[in-house]
């Protein structure tokens, strides 16, 4: 019988740790491996700026231009009708669609103060989308963007150096061993 009483306290003792457990936070699946690895990965993967998770190149592209436009400050009606037009235009979208990316990218670029600094890690997940023809048509696009109100200033210039600078590394690492 005093077994009996022993393993009843024990199964009780045990039940009285989960629920405590379970209210504290604590949940039996963190102790899945499986589990544990799928949630550090979106956590890694929500932990992550928006800006730096672009992963075709026409995003990447609406950014760039975005930034270059907005290197001077504030971007005026005229610089908005066109980067609309560009991204009709060039970057081949429809005019709801164009709207939309230069909204999207005003907001992915609401927090960046300085682009060049992180060009690497904004062009790191798109860059093997660009074609050689896709990274001169981006370039001229940024310069035909700098010279929409007066000529190029210095920041303007260091961000279209650096995307280019990017890009060739980025080339010439694919051609060596």
């Amino acid at each position: 019988m005093h077994i009996v009483i022993a393993a009843i306290t024990a199964i009780g003792g045990l039940i009285w740790a989960l629920v405590a457990l379970h209210r504290s936070g604590f949940t039996l699946s963190y102790l899945d491996p499986f589990a544990w690895y799928r949630l550090t990965q979106w956590k890694n993967r929500l932990a992550i700026n928006p800006l730096y998770n672009l992963e075709t190149p026409v995003e990447a592209a609406a950014v760039l231009l975005l930034g270059v436009a907005k290197c001077e400050g504030e971007i005026s009606s005229e610089q908005k009708k066109e980067l609309t037009s560009i991204f009709e235009n060039d970057l081949h979208q429809t005019p709801d669609d164009a709207a939309e990316l230069l909204v999207s990218s005003a907001y992915l670029t609401r927090n960046e103060i300085y682009l060049v600094d992180n060009i690497h890690k904004i062009l790191e997940k798109s860059a093997d989308g660009f074609a050689q023809t896709h990274v001169q048509s981006l370039l001229s696009l940024m310069r035909r963007v700098s010279t929409l109100d007066g000529p190029t200033n210095q920041e303007q210039e260091k961000l279209i150096g650096e995307t280019d600078r990017y890009f060739k590394t980025k080339a010439s690492r694919k051609s060596a061993w």
